[in-house]
Formats: C-alpha cells, structure tokens, sequence
C-alpha cells in the first residue's frame, strides 16, 4: 500500500458516487431521485434524502441496486454516463414494448412484428452514437434502475458493455470481411447491427417457464435442457422481422464457447463467429455481476477474474483483452474494502495495473490516496 498523497480538500459537497444499495449506511444522503420504474415515475425517493442502513435490504428488493450519493470521497472524480437521459428513456419504452410484443407474439404461435424490432434498430443507433462519445475508463455501467425486471435490465447492460467491447476492437484493429480484409470502415454500422441483437439476445427466455428461469439452486439436466431452448425460440420469435444475420447470429450463438462446450450447436474455434463471440463476455459478466431474486450481485472484480480465467477456453483471447481494457476489477468511483479493513473509494485506475487502483480513504489529516495492491485481499479472502 503506497500513499500518494493526503489533505485533499475535505468535506467537500456537492460531490456524487455511485453505489451499490446493499453499502448504503445510516446518514447516507442521496445526490439523484431513486425511481424504479419508467421515465417519469414519481421517484421512490427524494434526492437530499437522508437515508439508513434498513434501506440497503429494501432497495434491492425494490429492483434498485444502485444509488447515487454525496460524500467528500467523491470529490474531482469524473464517472461518465454512457446513456444521455433521452436515450435511457427510448431505451426504456423500445425495449419494454419489444419484449411484450414478443409475449403476445409467443401466445399467439406468431414471429415478432417487423415494425417493433425496427423500432429497436433505432434504439440501437442512439445507443451507438452516445458510446462513441464517451471515454473507455470511469463508466457509471450499473445505473439502470430504471428497468423493470432482471431480463430488461440484463439485455441493455449487455448492449452497452458488448458495444463498448467491439467499439475498442475496431476502432484499433479493425474487422476482418468475408473476403478476409482487415477493414476499420462502416464501424458504425456494426455496432448497431451488434447493438441490435445484443438487445434481443434473451428474447426467446420469455419462452422458459418462470419457475425455471428464476430458480434459486442448480438446474436439473432436464431443466437446464429446456433452458438451453431459449436461444433458439428467440431466433424463431425473430425470423419474420427480417433481422441482419450478423443481429440473429448474436440471438443463436451467445451461449456457444470456443472451446466447443456451448450451445445450442457445440460450435468450436472459428465457427463461434466475432459478433457471439463479442456477446458471451458481455453477457456472463453482466450475469455474475447483476443482483438476482436468489442471489446478491458480485462485486465488479470477481466479474473480470471469471472473464479472464475463461480466457482461451470459453472465451476469445482477443476480446477479453480489449473487454479488461474497458471493464476495470476496481472502477473509479467504486467503493472498495482495503486488505487492512478500512473502506475507500477508488479515484484512479491503470490499464496497465488494473489491480492496483488508487483509493481514496479518510485518515486523521482528511481525504489520503492510496495505492493498493487489491490482490493481497483476493489472497486473503
């Protein structure tokens, strides 16, 4: 543990962080309103709030897994939101009506309506140009109250993270065409493409019965069959929309794993195209890292430890790198406990040394930061 340096101007106010609801303490005071429902919802709370610990249990329950705050911790530290206000709410409404079309479409024995999966592509494009503006670093990923339950919350986290994902391959790599060209042209047109199916990946779980889909313990091999049917369901639930097949392969093949052990087909190496590829980190580490009715959210670097272990084997070597050069172990604004026991909160990362962030703590002279090396607590642990 390094100091950097201390008496950072403190108390500050005016200040704000995101945090996880179950950390919320007594004296909390909220810096944004609390909704958890859709655009233009009366909030559940008032901004300027004071709140207690009893609310660290009741917000999670409430769908609420984060909450804005103010504190001097937060001082100068510049979290970016990657969705303007009026992309959240035409995310919102586009998705929300998206996936009870497709729960008409599904008791009906009909395909979704075309006009519904355009309205999505829209969606997908005011999500792409609001990506390609933001930095990679200090990204608020996990403020999306808003969304009602775990699937419509789930689908837009993965969009966001998976378009960040591509937009760093291509932007420094490029993409490679059917003709095997290295190309960094038409990016934008992938990525909504991309952002498309990324939004529609689980569309076919509306097919999975309830009491499978939220089942607290392990599947049984008969009830992991039929939850191995959703990929599938959700490309017919599609195919009348007339989507792009570089959209509908992210539908078919985001549970397929290089290595062969995915599904639905067991494709192996070079058959698991880059489009699912791109999705399945996306979505098994918005999976680990998201709260559930029968599980609390892990924390962002157990997320990044189960991308980087499956490395080579589930996942594609190259999109985990660029993935662990957006996502963070330890992301600004976070709070962290020390390997000492103390709490902080993280105010700058390295690419190059995203396991020891600089954290911000309050000592006897006011705010210190720290350097720390955050893998003495994973030893420990």
């Amino acid at each position: 543990m390094r100091r950097v340096k201390s008496g950072v101007n403190a108390p500050i106010y005016g200040v704000v962080r995101l945090i996880p609801s179950r950390k919320i303490r007594d004296g909390v005071e909220l810096a944004r309103d609390v909704v958890a429902g859709p655009p233009g919802t009366a909030p559940l709370l008032r901004a300027g709030v004071k709140l207690s610990a009893r609310y660290a249990d009741l917000l999670p329950k409430a769908g609420v897994g984060s909450v804005w705050i103010e504190d001097e911790l937060g001082a100068d530290i510049d979290i970016a939101e990657p969705l303007t206000p009026e992309t959240r709410a035409k995310v919102h409404k586009a998705t929300a009506g998206a996936l009870s079309a497709a729960g008409t479409a599904l008791r009906s024995g009909s395909g979704m309506p075309r006009d519904v999966v355009e309205s999505l592509g829209d969606v997908a494009s005011s999500m792409v140009n609001d990506l390609l503006d933001v930095p990679e670093a200090a990204l608020a990923l996990d403020d999306l109250n808003a969304f009602d339950d775990y699937t419509h919350k789930h689908s837009v986290q993965v969009t966001i993270l998976g378009l960040l994902i591509a937009r760093r391959v291509w932007q420094t790599e490029g993409w490679i065409d059917y003709r095997g060209r290295r190309r960094k042209d038409r990016i934008e047109d992938r990525l909504r493409k991309l952002g498309l199916g990324l939004l529609v990946h689980d569309v076919g779980k509306l097919a999975v019965p309830p009491e499978i889909l939220n089942k607290p313990g392990r599947l049984t091999d008969p009830e992991m069959e039929i939850m191995k049917t959703h990929a599938m369901a959700g490309v017919e639930l599609l195919r009348p929309a007339d989507l792009s097949p570089l959209s509908l392969g992210v539908v078919r093949d985001h549970h397929e794993r290089i290595d062969g052990s995915g599904y639905p087909e067991g494709l192996f190496g070079s058959q698991v195209q880059e489009f699912p590829r791109i999705a399945a980190v996306a979505d098994v580490f918005d999976a680990v890292t998201s709260e559930r009715v029968y599980k609390p959210a892990a924390p962002p670097h157990v997320g990044v430890r189960v991308i980087r272990e499956g490395a080579g084997t589930q996942f594609c070597t190259e999109v985990v790198r660029h993935f662990r050069a957006v996502v963070m172990p330890y992301p600004v604004g976070h709070e962290v406990t020390l390997p000492d026991g103390r709490t902080g909160v993280v105010s700058g990362v390295s690419i190059d040394e995203p396991d020891a962030p600089t954290v911000r703590v309050l000592g006897p002279a006011g705010v210190e930061e720290l350097t720390v090396d955050m893998t003495a607590e994973q030893a420990a642990a």
